[in-house]
């Protein structure tokens, strides 16, 4: 029986790994798919720019960076990737975790899944072999005339990354108000990337195989215009498949799983942390999820382990 089984290796699940191996709990993680990094790993070439210490780090980097931090104490907790969790069953002293591969025994279970899978929002009729939802080399962009599509912080922080190997990138949003930050827009502009806004496209040219231009049309007063590209970036958020928690017989919201103030379900002895958490003033970044995990593990582990007072982390040891 393991101390504490993780569901999810995204991020939040990775540093949960770190940390249940730092405080010695036996361990495993659960991933459904058959790579680690979650979101990170689907926008590997993304700039993350709110994670403290990094003025800039590419998506990939962070994750590999992760992965690294876990493996330190990878003997403690594996990983079991491919396997999807069907049920978790609470027995008197521990839990059932039923995949579709196996059955595990645990005294934890700490869900930090991200609440469900997530994929590209896709726009039906625009398809084409130059046609991207994501990206995993801004080099195969080099030299290229790039349309990128949307209006957050995914959009402009790609069409900021695009600048360095494209040779012209026009951010194309169909409103005049931006969601992404300010600061990114200014930086995207002052390295002379372009900006139509309040525009959509209404129709596009391709020779077969790719779309050669975008036929877009002003929202305001209606004008048309044409746009050559060599290739299209479609940036309009992701679409969750969230995870049904009803048959877990746990309480949740639409945004997750509700967790009291040491991140623990309505049923003792299920903890949630990330995206798969919900609690009043939440907010969703990763360093929120970070710090949610510190909790999280501090909390299993004085639950398996009430004689240590002090909780291990790594900057009160002693060297």
């Amino acid at each position: 029986m393991k101390d504490l089984i993780i569901i999810g290796a995204g991020p939040i699940g990775l540093y949960a790994g770190f940390c249940a191996g730092l405080r010695k709990l036996d361990g495993m993680i659960i991933e459904s798919s058959y790579e680690t990094g979650g979101q990170l790993a689907l926008y590997a070439e993304k700039d993350i720019l709110d994670v403290p210490g990094f003025a800039n780090i590419k998506a990939k980097d962070l994750g590999d960076a992760l992965f690294k931090q876990y493996q330190t104490h990878q003997k403690d907790v594996d990983i079991h990737i491919g396997e999807d969790v069907l049920e978790i069953q609470k027995k008197v002293d521990h839990f059932e975790i039923i995949t579709n591969k196996n059955k595990y025994l645990s005294k934890k279970v700490l869900i930090a899944n991200g609440g469900g899978k997530f994929s590209p929002k896709q726009v039906e009729g625009l398809e084409a072999d130059n046609v991207y939802y994501h990206i995993d080399d801004v080099g195969r962009f080099r030299n290229q005339d790039i349309a990128v599509l949307g209006g957050g912080d995914s959009a402009v922080d790609w069409a900021i990354a695009l600048l360095n190997e494209a040779k012209s990138v026009t951010l194309i949003h169909r409103r005049k108000e931006f969601r992404a930050h300010q600061s990114s827009l200014e930086e995207f502009i002052k390295r002379g990337g372009k900006i139509l806004a309040d525009h959509v496209v209404w129709e596009y040219v391709s020779n077969g195989k790719n779309i050669t231009s975008l036929k877009l049309m002003c929202n305001e007063d209606h004008c048309e215009r044409a746009l050559k590209v060599d290739a299209v970036c479609i940036f309009f958020g992701l679409t969750k498949t969230k995870v049904d928690y009803a048959p877990w017989q746990i309480a949740f919201d639409q945004k997750g799983i509700l967790v009291n103030q040491e991140m623990e379900s309505s049923i003792k002895g299920i903890y949630a942390v990330g995206n798969a958490a919900s609690y009043n003033g939440k907010q969703d970044m990763l360093t929120s999820g970070f710090g949610e995990v510190v909790t999280a593990i501090g909390a299993i582990n004085f639950a398996l382990h009430p004689e240590q007072k002090v909780p291990k982390y790594s900057s009160l040891m002693n060297k």
